[in-house]
């Protein structure tokens, strides 16, 4: 298991945030629960203050926007933030649902496993296995707001 404290993850999020910084975001978009951290992080260090959170549901391999207050994005550079992408098909899809808005949309994750390497942009390192975190447990599998 990898750990992580907030001062070696504050670390890497900051390293983060200079290596996106050429993809010049003009919004932040960091997905539920675990991209707002490193979305407030990059967003500090970036000076963006148009953070706009989503929350994707995973149920086995399907993916959907739990909600969606993105409003209009065409011509917008967006980043998607994640703390760590396992597989990486939530953003991926939120990645293509945006483009097809017209927002031009890169995907940026702390750290991310090999299998989701291929669904992300800008990564500060690879894992394996689980992570755990400060300020959460380490979770795979479903995750549905139930009403």
């Amino acid at each position: 298991m990898l750990k992580k404290s907030w001062e070696q993850f504050h670390a890497d999020a900051v390293t983060l945030a200079d290596i996106v910084r050429t993809f010049e975001p003009d919004i932040i978009v960091p997905c539920m629960i675990g991209g707002l951290f490193p979305g407030a992080i990059i967003a500090k260090e970036l000076g963006i203050n148009d953070v706009r959170p989503i929350d994707i549901e995973r149920r086995g391999e399907e993916r959907r926007l739990a909600y969606d207050v993105q409003g209009d994005i065409a011509g917008k550079r967006v980043l998607l933030v994640e703390d760590d992408l396992p597989t990486g098909k939530g953003p991926a899809m939120v990645k293509r649902m945006y483009e097809e808005r017209g927002a031009k949309v890169r995907i940026a994750s702390v750290y991310v496993s090999e299998q989701g390497r291929h669904n992300v942009d800008y990564f500060i390192e690879i894992y394996e296995g689980e992570i755990e975190y400060p300020w959460k447990k380490w979770h795979w599998g479903d995750r549905v707001r139930e009403p």
